[in-house]
């Protein structure tokens, strides 16, 4: 049987001077994860509304911290881990993680932005996840500020992200794929391709990996077998 979910009122992980800025904001987690959670606020006014933070699996296996910014989010971990990360939240945002993915480390920049991650992902170490620029580009001619729309980033099923790379705004990365060390990313990455460099660029198509080197298991073995049959 499952462990229940609890709830718990944001607010009451935060500074007592900031308090009064939550509003509607609330954790839902089984008791046994809550000790992997962190809560924080920046020191900036600014009310947090409507904030839902979901973890839905029990005995979470590692680390995440919530730096909670004005504005609301929804965010959803269906992973058990391992999974350390620093999330930052900052105007409505949205967040998914599925099922199996493990993050080493990475820190996330949630900003007027929705992202989905996809089931079985393995994010190697000192990931930059960047949703939006959260600072105005400004068009001199017409002083109008050009870079002020939603933006979102979507990554599939069974990808491999590797150490020290960058995911910018508005690019899809397909099951399958793996992102190189040191990358990039600013367009978007078919399914079962191999993209690397600065800015990373595709390497090598038809091509998925596994978490050992000594090759994959039998869960692996399924999920590669769907993608070569183009599932």
């Amino acid at each position: 049987m499952s462990e229940e979910l609890k709830e718990f009122d944001l607010a009451e992980f935060m500074p007592e001077g900031q308090r009064n800025l939550f509003r509607n904001c609330r954790v839902r987690a089984p008791q046994s994860s809550m000790g992997a959670l962190q809560f924080k606020s920046p020191p900036i006014g600014g009310n947090r509304n409507n904030v839902d933070i979901l973890i839905s699996k029990p005995n979470l296996n590692g680390n995440l911290t919530f730096v909670i910014g004005p504005g609301s989010a929804k965010i959803e971990i269906h992973t058990a881990g391992h999974i350390f990360a620093n999330i930052r939240t900052w105007r409505p945002s949205t967040l998914r993680i599925g099922e199996g993915v493990t993050i080493n480390s990475a820190r996330m920049v949630m900003d007027l932005a929705d992202v989905k991650i996809g089931e079985n992902g393995l994010w190697s170490d000192e990931i930059l996840l960047q949703s939006n620029d959260q600072h105005g580009i400004i068009d001199l001619e017409t002083m109008d500020v050009v870079n002020a729309h939603r933006r979102k980033i979507e990554i599939g099923k069974h990808v491999w992200i590797g150490r020290r790379t960058t995911i910018m705004p508005d690019v899809r990365i397909g099951p399958g794929g793996i992102l190189g060390a040191g990358s990039i990313l600013t367009t978007d990455m078919p399914a079962k391709t191999i993209f690397g460099g600065i800015p990373a660029k595709k390497i090598k198509d038809n091509v998925s990996w596994c978490r050992s080197p000594m090759g994959p298991n039998e869960m692996e073995e399924g999920i590669l077998s769907e993608l070569k049959s183009g599932v």
